[in-house]
């Protein structure tokens, strides 16, 4: 079969209505040209497979990548509920396995078998990324097709985890976006939905209302009222960390200055570990829409650049760990860097860099706290955006977040209300958002405006808000945003380094971005006059390396000066 061979006669991507799913297919289960596939050969050992043989199952994790020579393989994944057995994707000849998953060691969600006597090449996971290195071009029509199978994952829901509650509940919500911002997919199931039957679905899985939330995966293992960190464990997201391994360099936070630190650090070879509370992308992933970001005319979401970077940094082999919290570091006496994890987990590292970001800011207001998660919100996602449906919205906030996320919001809300306490917003946000907010008939901009009351009983029902000039504002809202910036998350490091009266990691020490404990490092929005912006958190995660690297040259060499000869 040809390179180019017609798509029309080959089975890829079904959907789950087993209609084919047409996006990008000639990328997406991408054929190999004949010299492509012998640049593959010298990492490969070429291998015959019997028909209906099982060549991977699910669970299994550190896959060989596998490039179909002759015959077929196919893999099919139970449905949500464990019931049935959907075929996913047929892989024909020219063609080859795997998704981003290969690189995150994830357990598979489905099995793949041989559709008939099969020869394929294989190459070994640990030989895997040797190959993607000795070889570019070819890596790089590789990995599109990983990236775009994961997307066709989530899209599709293919494995995906069932969550069963309210959409409304705050646990519900963390686990949601969790997911959603691991590229995890899954599907919600409210409590009041029934079967065929007319029985209420979640009684299917032998639960109960005093169960909910629950997470069902696979159909097969139920969670109840799971905690972020529960779930992820069972997903396979928490693999053992070595305590005796060394790294050359470990990352604490994984925002956009994070994940710059972790690309640049692995491209340049060092062995590399990144930690985050929740999942990668930071505040930034929970953006709706970055326009100005450089290289990206059309914007892209916080969600689309954290993917993106994750997944480059996957490729690089960092070693990316979340959720995962760290405690605290201390020095040893070799003079390496312990972080130990609140989970009881350590780490040693010749070398770390701080980029932890700033945790959301909250309002003194009565109330306020009791309706976090429950009508208030930090953050303007698609799964907030669904909430709040054809309902008015009130917004907080006067900067670059406010605005992108009240344009983002007025597409499906009725009405936003945003409350700015300044005169205007010319010093505070950028002016494209400005013009846009201004033309816009679904937005209302209140300056000088504070909010004064908030009122629910369960959850928020009415929010009251008032002008400078004495007028005020009564309505019935649901869904509040507060956006009024973030103050630094280095409580846990006031007693270990040196930080400003604010909070923020101090750098003014030689060399650049070097903190008050040499070897250690600060970069992004928890520094200590660092700019705010992406582009910025961005440029110093990539600018710090040149630090790293005399850092650790200027220790291996006092290292080597110790050693006898």
């Amino acid at each position: 079969m040809a390179a180019d061979a017609s798509w029309a006669n080959i089975l890829v991507m079904r959907n789950p209505d087993g209609s084919l799913d047409t996006f990008r297919p000639e990328e997406t289960v991408a054929l190999l040209a004949d010299e492509q596939i012998d640049a593959i050969r010298p990492f490969a050992e070429e291998l015959e497979i019997p028909a209906d043989q099982l060549v991977f199952r699910e669970g299994q994790t550190e896959l060989d990548f596998l490039v179909v020579l002759r015959g077929g393989i196919e893999f099919s994944a139970t449905d949500s509920f464990g019931k049935k057995n959907i075929p996913i994707v047929r892989l024909p000849e020219r063609s080859f396995t795997g998704d981003l998953s290969f690189f995150t060691n994830t357990p598979l969600v489905g099995d793949g078998r041989t559709t008939g006597a099969t020869r394929i090449l294989r190459v070994r996971h640990s030989d895997f990324r040797r190959l993607l290195s000795a070889e570019p071009d070819l890596a790089a029509v590789i990995l599109r097709a990983f990236v775009l199978r994961q997307g066709f994952k989530f899209r599709h829901g293919v494995g995906a985890v069932v969550l069963i509650g309210k959409a409304s509940d705050p646990d519900i919500l963390k686990l949601r976006t969790f997911l959603s911002r691991s590229d995890y997919p899954h599907n919600l199931i409210e409590p009041d939905a029934k079967d065929e039957n007319g029985k209420p679905r979640f009684e299917s899985f032998g639960i109960g209302i005093a169960d909910l939330p629950v997470a069902v995966i696979q159909g097969k293992r139920v969670l109840r009222k799971p905690s972020v960190f529960e779930l992820a464990s069972e997903l396979g997201f928490l693999e053992k960390l070595p305590s005796e391994h060394v790294y050359d360099l470990a990352i604490v936070g994984s925002g956009p200055a994070g994940l710059a630190a972790a690309v640049y650090g692995a491209s340049e070879g060092l062995d590399t570990i990144a930690f985050d509370t929740f999942v990668p992308g930071g505040q930034a992933g929970s953006s709706s829409r970055i326009e100005n970001h450089l290289g990206f005319p059309t914007g892209l979401s916080g969600q689309e650049l954290a993917s993106r970077a994750t997944a480059q940094a996957l490729i690089f082999g960092v070693r990316l760990v979340s959720p995962r919290p760290i405690d605290r570091i201390t020095r040893t006496e070799e003079d390496f860097f312990e972080l130990a994890l609140r989970d009881g987990a350590k780490v040693l590292a010749k070398a770390v860099v701080l980029a932890t970001g700033a945790t959301y800011r909250t309002l003194d207001i009565p109330e306020y706290g009791r309706f976090v998660g429950r009508g208030i919100h930090h953050a303007a996602t698609i799964i907030e955006a669904q909430l709040c449906a054809g309902e008015d919205i009130v917004i907080v906030g006067g900067g670059n977040s406010a605005g992108q996320a009240a344009l983002f919001l007025s597409r499906t809300g009725s009405q936003v209300h945003l409350l700015v306490r300044q005169t205007n917003l010319d010093s505070t946000m950028s002016s494209y958002l400005v013009e846009r907010l201004l033309a816009s008939p679904k937005v209302r901009i209140y300056f000088e405006a504070d909010l004064t009351a908030l009122t629910g009983h369960e959850f928020l029902e009415k929010v009251e808000w008032r002008s400078a000039d004495g007028r005020s504002w009564v309505k019935p809202i649901r869904n509040l945003f507060v956006m009024i910036g973030a103050v630094p998350n280095t409580e846990w490091l006031k007693d270990w380094i040196q930080l400003d009266s604010k909070g923020y990691i101090v750098t003014d020490h030689t060399p650049f971005l070097e903190t008050s404990q040499a070897g250690v490092f600060a970069v992004g929005d928890v520094r200590a006059g660092s700019a705010k912006r992406v582009a910025a958190a961005v440029g110093e995660g990539s600018v710090v390396m040149q630090y790293v690297h005399n850092y650790l040259a200027r220790v291996g060499s006092k290292e080597r000066m110790r050693k006898p000869v």
